[in-house]
């Protein structure tokens, strides 16, 4: 029974990649349309990236609160300036172990 699921998977990932190749030349998107999904794919990794590290801090309260803010304000600036994934990732990881260490310190 688990082997239909997992071939309905494969057809279904297989139809979804073959679609845009199919269908490129005659579906056209608007440029605000075009830049959205241009997007998309980075979003969909910084948002599971996020919910895969929840909970990992070693601080509660307004300090995680602290830690996070900034290293999101500061991956949202690399994204916006149109840094890479990884170099949002890394630089973000950095600043939110910083945040924590000085944190520890002064706390």
């Amino acid at each position: 029974m688990i082997w239909i699921a997992v071939l309905a998977v494969g057809l279904g990932s297989y139809a979804f990649r073959l679609t845009p190749l199919l269908l490129g030349a005659r579906l056209t998107l608007r440029q605000r349309h075009q830049d959205i999904l241009r997007h998309a794919g980075m979003g969909g990794m910084a948002a599971l990236l996020v919910t895969s590290v929840v909970g990992f801090g070693t601080s509660e309260g307004l300090t995680a609160i602290a830690s996070a803010g900034a290293a999101t304000a500061v991956a949202v600036v690399l994204a916006w300036r149109g840094r890479s994934l990884a170099v949002v990732v890394l630089v973000g990881g950095a600043v939110y172990g910083v945040v924590e260490a000085a944190i520890a310190l002064v706390g």
